[in-house]
């Protein structure tokens, strides 16, 4: 049995996330294998959002900007829009604090495609300054978004002080023996996605999703939301928090090194007390080998 996943946003974009394929693992539990689309999710939103007129209006503040980013990366761009999609049918368990309600290969995969938006976005912002407002203004206008009122990420000292020169020499000197010109050479290939993915540990991972995914679960509902309307606001306002500090991090960086901006202004994203751990910097998605409740055969 195999099927496609697909997600409906608005009247006139519906967005592909991937196909699936029912399987066994070696223990002989069914497993669904969701392979993601050809095109990433958050592709594929900026495509539509592209085909529609530039709105009219003023300037936007870090605060307009900020949900923009989270539509377009996260709530839309990322498999997260099939687990939260309030059209399908409510998993059996789904507000039971106890039960896990993602799985460690959808939340990777959420991970990378969440990284790889917000490194697609940020460099952009870098390059293209009128497609990037435009951008902002088609998202604002033609998606929907969350809570207006954003205010900077609490407790995200680390996040904020990434920009400073006082952080660059405090990574070197506490840099793990033998290992900094190795990092050196990896924020020289992969600067921004290594910025980004440090700006989505903050906003995204550790947050509110992580009540969503921990827990203890006998298999998964494929074709099943996962995710309570109030978990998806707590995890939406995290994340538009933590946007909002990212993008004025990025501002920072910006006006003071260039972009993208030198290895050495990297370093601090990197740093094993600041950054996520054996996160990609080059996926785009991943394949997700999800394990079905026994007796679920079908989405």
């Amino acid at each position: 049995m195999s099927g496609v996943l697909n997600v409906r946003v608005t009247e006139d974009l519906v967005l592909d996330g991937g196909t699936w394929e029912l399987t066994e693992s070696q223990e002989g539990q069914p497993v669904a294998r969701i392979a993601p689309p050809a095109n990433p999710m958050f592709l594929q939103v900026v495509e539509y959002l592209e085909t529609k007129p530039v709105p009219q209006g003023g300037n936007l503040r870090r605060d307009g900007e900020s949900r923009a980013a989270v539509a377009v990366c996260l709530r839309w761009g990322s498999y997260f829009a099939l687990l939260a999609d309030p059209t399908r049918p409510s998993a059996p368990d789904i507000d039971d604090e106890r039960t896990s309600q993602i799985a460690d290969g959808e939340m990777a995969r959420m991970n990378i495609e969440i990284s790889a938006g917000i490194a697609w976005w940020l460099t952009l912002c870098g390059s293209d300054e009128r497609r990037y407002w435009d951008l902002v203004h088609r998202a604002l206008a033609y998606l929907p978004t969350g809570p207006k009122t954003v205010r900077a990420l609490e407790g995200c000292a680390r996040l904020s002080g990434c920009a400073s020169t006082e952080m660059v020499a405090a990574a070197r000197s506490t840099w793990p023996a033998g290992d900094l010109d190795q990092a050196l050479v990896l924020a020289e290939r992969c600067g921004i996605r290594a910025i980004a993915n440090t700006i989505t540990l903050y906003a995204w991972r550790n947050g509110p999703v992580e009540y969503v995914h921990a827990g203890w679960a006998d298999g998964y509902e494929l074709g099943a939301r996962r995710v309570l309307p109030a978990a998806e606001k707590a995890i939406i306002c995290q994340a538009q928090s933590g946007l909002y500090s990212g993008l004025k991090v990025v501002d920072i960086l910006k006006y003071a090194a260039g972009w993208p901006p030198p290895a050495e202004r990297v370093l601090p994203f990197l740093h094993p007390v600041i950054a996520p751990s054996r996160w990609s910097y080059t996926e785009q998605s991943r394949v997700v080998e999800l394990p079905l409740r026994r007796g679920v055969q079908d989405s």
